[in-house]
This record gives C-alpha cells, structure tokens and sequence, in this order.
C-alpha cells in the first residue's frame, strides 16, 4: 500500500509540475492538440533554464562560474565518446562520419537539417529547425559554448586532429540555419576531397535509432557528473578542455532577438 501511494503522489506531482510547463509557454489551442509539440516541450524547458542559468553563473562567479559548468558537460561529452564510436560505428578519419553524433543528437531533440558538405575531410551540416530556437535567443551562447563543451569532450576523444567544432550561424540569433562545420586538416588532399560513404546527399539524415544507446548514455552522463563535480571540488573550478579557447563563453552584447524571429525556419 505504501508503495502504491507512493507511486499515486509522484504521478500527481509530475502531472502538476508538467501542467505548470504547459501554462508557462502560453500555447494556442492548436498547439495544444498538437503531439509534436508535446515532444519538444522537454528540449524547450531545459533550453529556457540554461539560457537563465549561464548569465547568472557569469554575473555571480565570472569566467570560473561559468567554466565549472561547461567542465560538467565537457566531462560528459569525455565519457560519452566511446560508446558513441561503437554504437554508431563511426570512422574518425572521416568528418561526414564524425557528424553522425550530430545526427544522434538532432534525432533525439527535434533538431532538423542536411548536409550541404559529405567529403571525408569537411562536412557542414545546416539545422534549419530548432524546437527551442525561441528560448535559446535568451542567450544563443547555451549552443557555442555550453553545448559546445560537450561536443569538444567527445571530439577530442574521437580524433583531436579534428580542427576545433564551429558553429558559425545560429537559429537563436536570427539567422537562417544553425551552420554547424567538421573538418579534418590533417587529411591527404585526395583523400579529404573524396566523398564520404556515409553520406546523404541532398536529403534528410535517417533518424538514428540505436537499440540500447540511450540508456547506456544516460546512465554515461549520471556517472560523469558525478566525476566532474568530484574534479571540481578536489581539484579547483579552472580545469584544462581541449578547444576551451574557441568556446569560451563570451556574454552578447545588445538585445536579443524576438521569440517570433528566433522560431525554427526553413522548409522544415
């Protein structure tokens, strides 16, 4: 009995604090009945705290605030890498087939684009949609240097020879895509020019659904927190990243765009 109450009080609970979610995002009824838009609701609220929490960490703590919690996604990107090359069978000397993280990633959270460039040694992904674009606009920075640490913890395991992860255009900024680049410079000419046997020209990228990967992740990303935050507490806030120079978090200056601007755009 105690369990079954247990159980009663979570379920009460949860439908409260979804309900309060719901409320807070203002949808039209249309949205409302609308499933798609249930399933971004998750990325939409984690995207709307980061983009309040990383202003705040530079304002209460500085650089060293803000660095500590992108250690904490660094690590988790660290962790992660392995079980991504496996799962995804990824070639590392291939950039087309580095992105298939980013292909993972966007599957999982909504994200849409395609490959504008599939050759071995540079691949440029444009993400025309983005379900939380609207709450990122806050502070575009979540993506270029939050979500960044992450991406630079898995590439630095996967091939550090890879010229350091860019994202050159932004959703949350007004832009019209999300211009995300790969590139492997170390790559012989020939061989960098040739096209990438993973590539998908033209279309979208297929969902990549792996049996098993997401609950291996997620139990990954529970384990690194907790090894980051020991790092943090042992060995100080100011702790080495691979690439830490190119995403170093940098406050925008100015105001911010629109809700209605920053909206997911394109033909997706």
């Amino acid at each position: 009995m105690k369990i079954f109450k247990l159980l009663k009080r979570t379920v009460i609970f949860t439908g409260i604090i979804y309900i309060w979610a719901v409320r807070s995002f203002k949808p039209t009824a249309r949205e409302m009945l609308d499933p798609s838009w249930h399933r971004e609701l998750p990325m939409r609220i984690t995207a709307r705290g980061l983009a309040r929490l990383l202003p705040y960490l530079d304002a209460r703590w500085g650089e060293k605030g803000v660095k500590a919690l992108q250690f904490v996604f660094y690590q988790i990107g660290v962790d992660r890498a392995p079980l991504l090359q496996e799962f995804l069978e990824i070639d590392v000397d291939d950039a087309r087939s580095l992105g298939r993280v980013l292909d993972y990633e966007d599957g999982l959270v909504g994200v849409k684009g395609i490959w504008v460039e599939e050759t071995r040694g540079r691949a440029v992904k444009e993400e025309r949609y983005c379900p939380a674009a609207a709450e990122l606009s806050a502070c575009p920075e979540v993506c270029t240097s939050l979500f960044m640490a992450m991406e630079a913890g898995t590439f630095s395991q996967l091939n550090p020879e890879l010229r350091a992860p860019e994202i050159s255009k932004l959703l949350s900024r007004g832009d019209e895509c999300c211009l995300a680049v790969l590139e492997l410079p170390h790559l012989k000419k020939k061989e960098a020019r040739s096209a990438s046997p993973q590539a998908t020209p033209g279309e979208l990228p297929p969902r990549l659904s792996v049996p098993g990967l997401r609950g291996k992740l997620m139990r990954s990303s529970l384990l690194s927190i907790v090894k980051a935050a020991y790092k943090l507490a042992t060995s100080g806030l100011d702790q080495p990243m691979h690439w830490y120079e190119h995403f170093r978090y940098v406050p925008a200056q100015g105001p911010t765009m629109s809700r209605r601007k920053a909206g997911g755009i394109g033909q997706f």
